[in-house]
């Protein structure tokens, strides 16, 4: 076993885990305005549906989906119009609230808004077919159990890089509480909520 291969690759996804993006903009605007309960709620949801996109690897889903783009663009394309629904319905919420003592607009639940923005997103299973092969680290071991190891070290890491930045976000969010009466937190998520949806969109 090369350990040093299980550590490479535990820094590189922590690395692609942080790197500036939708979702980890969403996890941490929500912990700004809903505390970390929210956040952590977000991020178990959003990190849940890697260990999805891990089994569509294992099976070979994965190379199904890079052979059959038809079959991406329905998952792609039902995936952003559930995130539009979401930001018309935030957005619509936050004007009728903006008059309403600033009362934030509800959020039903968050895990599965995560898990759906997630899973909704083929490419992350068709990044995992081209990122797993480049960190197989036993000479023995068959790729259907290595595979399922980098998945689960990909998920763990993910889930402590969600949760970690939620924390310091409530936190952050805590300590200057005063400023969310300038600042439109649900809009903003909403905002979010439609780039991630033009995101899946795109090409």
């Amino acid at each position: 076993m090369e350990l040093n291969t299980l550590l490479l690759f535990f820094f590189a996804s922590i690395s692609l885990t942080l790197f500036p993006g939708p979702d980890i903009l969403f996890v941490i605007s929500i912990s700004l305005q809903k505390g970390w309960k929210k956040g952590v709620e977000l991020s178990l949801g959003l990190t849940s549906g890697i260990i999805i996109h891990t089994l569509a690897v294992v099976l070979g889903l994965g190379a199904i989906l890079k052979h059959q783009p038809n079959a991406i663009r329905v998952i792609e394309i039902s995936g952003a119009t559930y995130l539009i629904y979401l930001a018309v319905q935030i957005w619509i919420n936050s004007i009728k609230n903006q008059n309403n003592s600033l009362k934030p607009s509800k959020h039903k639940n968050l895990f599965l808004t995560g898990f759906i923005m997630n899973l909704s997103n083929p490419k992350v299973s068709l990044f995992f077919l081209s990122f797993f092969p480049g960190f197989l680290f036993h000479h023995e071991w068959t790729y259907t159990l290595q595979f399922l190891i980098l998945g689960s070290i990909f998920f763990v890491q993910a889930l402590f890089v969600f949760i970690s930045c939620s924390i310091l976000a409530a936190q952050l969010g805590e300590k200057f509480k005063l400023s969310n009466r300038f600042l439109k937190w649900d809009k903003i998520q909403s905002l979010i909520l439609f780039i991630i949806a033009l995101i899946l969109l795109y090409p």
